[in-house]
């Protein structure tokens, strides 16, 4: 037995759609949900930035040190904006072999270009030189540190720090942003 309608002349129907209160209600609370979940959606995206950038460098520091150790010649890596001299700012990386008598700072005409590649736009990086050169010595290496900053999230920063044996590791937290103009906004 079908129920009786609480409104008399208007027939029951199977489906009912939803009112517009009920669906300005639910865009509402949407709209506050997304609002919510936006900054911590763009965090993450900046953290896995720097996350990344981190880790690219990291790879070739380390293919520079195996390289330079198994060959016997000097590898350099470093940012660069033409592809021959190595220096800040540039997006753009390169691992190069140094001939004999080379600068480590300069890729020369013959000096062969290993790997490059580039960074994420909005990942800034700088360090206490412009490029890191590995000697085929295990303890013929300068100490040195990267630090890699987002440009809408400075916090979301990382260090990378190669040690005078040639080992780099990355550091447990964020820079400092005080002292490191590229973190700061």
């Amino acid at each position: 037995m079908a129920h009786p309608s609480p409104f008399p002349h208007t027939k029951p129907s199977r489906w009912r759609g939803l009112s517009l209160v009920e669906m300005l209600v639910a865009m509402g609370i949407a709209a506050v949900l997304l609002t919510l979940g936006v900054p911590s959606l763009s965090g993450l995206r900046a953290d896995w930035a720097v996350r990344g950038a981190t880790a690219q460098v990291l790879a070739g520091l380390q293919l520079a040190r195996r390289t330079a150790l198994t060959t016997g010649q000097s590898v350099t890596l470093c940012p660069t904006t033409d592809g021959r001299r190595c220096g800040f700012p540039s997006r753009r990386w390169m691992l190069f072999a140094n001939a004999e008598g080379g600068s480590d700072a300069r890729r020369d005409a013959g000096e062969p270009v290993l790997r490059q590649w580039q960074l994420d736009a909005a990942v800034r990086v700088s360090g206490t030189r412009g490029y890191a050169a590995f000697q085929p010595q295990t303890s013929a290496a300068a100490t040195l540190t990267f630090v890699f900053c987002h440009d809408a999230r400075p916090q979301a920063g990382r260090s990378l720090v190669v040690s005078q044996t040639g080992r780099p590791r990355v550091s447990p937290g964020p820079p400092s942003t005080s002292g490191n103009p590229n973190c700061r906004r």
